[in-house]
């Protein structure tokens, strides 16, 4: 993701919506997740949210720009964006590619030839 975000940031903008913790420490989580040694709790607040947002952008080396879902969870509800999920919205704000979900839905070519399609590349 990182890569093509590189490649395309300067013909199109890029966001990175941070939503509810996944598998926070005091819920479901993996087993590969807390062998990883990275458990935090479900933040409360935003003020949470804000911070554990951060950690993940700093922890996981993003430079793609980071907003952060209030607390109903909202923008995660209307784009299904549980546990994560790619889209390209087009200039006028009609999804123009809606991927699968992920991480295990990703398909970064699949979504690197929409975004050629899309910028007539």
């Amino acid at each position: 993701m990182e890569k093509l975000y590189k490649q395309y940031r300067d013909t199109s903008q890029w966001l990175l919506v941070y939503i509810d913790e996944v598998q926070p420490a005091d819920g479901w989580q993996a087993e590969t997740k807390v062998e990883s040694g990275y458990e935090v709790d479900q933040p409360e607040n935003i003020e949470e949210r804000l911070a554990m947002a951060r950690i993940c952008h700093k922890k996981l080396r993003i430079s793609l720009p980071v907003i952060v879902d209030n607390l109903d969870d909202k923008t995660s509800a209307d784009y299904a964006g549980w546990p994560d999920r790619l889209y390209i919205v087009d200039k006028e704000g009609k999804i123009a590619y809606k991927g699968r979900k992920g991480p295990g839905g990703f398909r970064l070519m699949e979504m690197k030839e929409a975004l050629n399609r899309i910028l007539n590349l």
